[in-house]
């Protein structure tokens, strides 16, 4: 059997990024399966404890995580820093047989020269340097990279591997962080937007909205260093902790996923667009809290949402008034309201933090054991 999970990032740590939450609920719930799990990460702030870490996020095992950095001063902001990571990554790994999880695109490559078979977790489209190694050389078709873990049909129809090369795992929820029972408020009244505002996520489109809906409070959690003010009905607030975002999503009486025709990761400009791809982690918590949701009409979401069941799908959905008119309709059909919010706890019940672990699991002892 495995005992140990080895997961790799990318990121420094601590960080406030989805991908974050991300790595940290799959190491919690893969926890279920193995005995040990190991974090390698390029920094490592040494005020952060795994306790802060556990607290933040929301950990629900006792077993506890062993975080290890390569650096001490260094983020992976240049090539040959990323190269430099990579390759010590892979040689601190050599001759590993256990199950390691990389979201380190240059780790992944090394790891692959070194001959440590691994899963590669790819959420966006390959540019530059790593579209180079991966693609234009190869590296992405090796036989040491046991799969390829795609988050969307979409982001996998981009790349056109071979179906056996490649699985498609959704992002995902933990249920033990939500409320077992759901308290649904006949009258909308206040309404949550929680996630990053950058370009594309529809930011500008709910601050029109609330200029429609004077009656309507909007409340906005996830600001970074972009310039959006609050006003009468339009409150903006920065970023919080995992465990504090999910709090909040309870509290509201609809929740808002406006998403626009291009998206981005960064607040600048398009040149991420990641519209076409994406699995948003939020999506996955909006549906576990069983509060209504109204989100944009995008093909990559409707993988998971069906308007009119378990969400209202918003298909105009860069015209405030489409909105606006939703939110009206799902404030008058009762019946409505509770459909959507009984079918996204059931969608939500399917698509946890430890169904995919498990997932990701059964693939490795296939693989080992063929």
């Amino acid at each position: 059997m495995v005992k140990k999970v080895i997961y790799i990032t990318d990121l420094a740590l601590p960080s406030d990024k989805a991908q974050a939450i991300h790595i940290f609920k799959m190491i919690d719930n893969m926890l279920s399966y193995v005995d040990e799990a190991l974090l390698i990460c390029p920094r490592l702030n040494k005020n952060n404890s795994f306790v802060s870490f556990r607290k933040f996020f929301n950990l629900h095992s006792k077993k506890k995580i062993k975080i290890d950095s390569i650096f001490k001063y260094f983020t992976l902001n240049s090539v040959f820093l990323r190269l430099i990571y990579g390759l010590k990554v892979a040689l601190k790994l050599k001759g590993e047989k256990n199950l390691i999880i990389s979201r380190s695109l240059i780790s992944s490559v090394f790891l692959t020269l070194f001959k440590v078979k691994h899963f590669l977790e790819i959420h966006q489209e390959l540019k530059g340097f790593t579209k180079f190694l991966l693609l234009n050389l190869n590296f992405i078709n090796s036989k040491q990279i046991i799969k390829i873990i795609f988050i969307s049909k979409g982001l996998s129809q981009f790349y056109k591997l071979r179906n056996e090369k490649f699985v498609i795992l959704h992002d995902a929820c933990d249920l033990r962080d939500f409320k077992s029972k759901i308290y649904l408020k006949k009258n909308i009244k206040n309404i949550y937007y929680l996630g990053s505002f950058y370009k594309g996520r529809g930011v500008e489109v709910i601050k029109k909205l609330a200029s429609l809906t004077p009656d309507k409070n909007f409340y906005l959690y996830g600001l970074r260093d972009e310039n959006i003010k609050s006003f009468k009905n339009f409150k903006v607030f920065p970023l919080v902790s995992y465990k504090k975002t999910i709090k909040l999503i309870c509290k509201a009486d609809l929740l808002l996923m406006p998403y626009q025709s291009k998206v981005s990761i960064n607040s600048i400009d398009f040149n991420d667009d990641i519209s076409k791809f994406i699995s948003p982690l939020k999506m996955f918590e909006y549906l576990a809290s069983g509060i209504p949701l109204i989100s944009s009409d995008l093909k990559v979401l409707r993988e998971k949402l069906i308007n009119r069941k378990n969400s209202i799908l918003i298909k105009n959905y860069s015209n405030p008034l489409s909105w606006k008119n939703a939110i009206f309709e799902l404030s008058k059909n009762n019946s409505l309201k509770e459909k959507i919010s009984k079918n996204s706890l059931l969608t939500a019940s399917r698509n946890t933090w430890h169904q995919r672990s498990g997932k990701l699991y059964k693939l490795y002892l296939q693989k080992k054991y063929d």
